[in-house]
């Protein structure tokens, strides 16, 4: 399954978003593999296990917010796993990768700045839209490629399709729900 959400969010939003993400601190250390000489690009993690991971951004908060209770409503997520930025620049093409090691998480992408970089998949190529979400279960392979020209921006995240706090309860403590794919990977 995937799923494309386009002109969810009103023009003006999706454009003050853009020019937000267009000057979020980034490093030049992430990747979606353990070694990050193959695809390395611009990123940063926004949120984990539901908290910011530094400062607070009002679009992450009212992102989850929709989809939990609008957009993926019917899968009765309450979690928010994680909460990438992924930035790229011409040439610099993400790698086939998958965003958990099971097929319980769901993935989201959020087409954040730019105005080319695909995202594909197996079966699928989705041009890149601005404001434009991609749907789809986390253990799908895909990748973000670069940008023809000027600055892509994405925001990835993942959300368990079940309560983790529960899972947490029954196994008797902590539990990684991501994959060990790399700790941010490219959209």
């Amino acid at each position: 399954m995937i799923e494309v959400v386009d002109n969810y969010f009103p023009d003006w939003l999706v454009e003050g978003v853009s020019k937000e993400l267009e000057l979020m601190p980034v490093t030049y250390t992430n990747s979606s593999h353990k070694d990050f000489e193959n695809t390395k690009f611009f990123g940063n993690t926004l949120m984990k296990d539901d908290m910011f991971t530094g400062q607070y951004w009002w679009f992450i908060d009212y992102f989850n917010r929709c989809i939990y209770n609008d957009v993926c409503r019917s899968y009765n997520i309450s979690h928010c796993a994680r909460v990438l930025l992924n930035a790229q620049l011409p040439n610099m093409n993400g790698s086939d990768h998958i965003d958990a090691d099971d097929e319980n998480h769901l993935s989201v992408i959020y087409m954040g700045h730019g105005n080319s970089g695909d995202t594909v998949f197996e079966s699928k190529r989705v041009p890149f839209k601005l404001g434009r979400m991609v749907i789809f279960n986390s253990h799908l392979v895909h990748r973000g490629e670069a940008p023809t020209e000027g600055y892509r921006v994405s925001l990835g995240a993942v959300y368990p399709l079940f309560d983790p706090f529960q899972l947490s309860n029954v196994l008797g403590g902590t539990h990684d729900h991501i994959g060990s794919h790399g700790s941010v990977s490219s959209h």
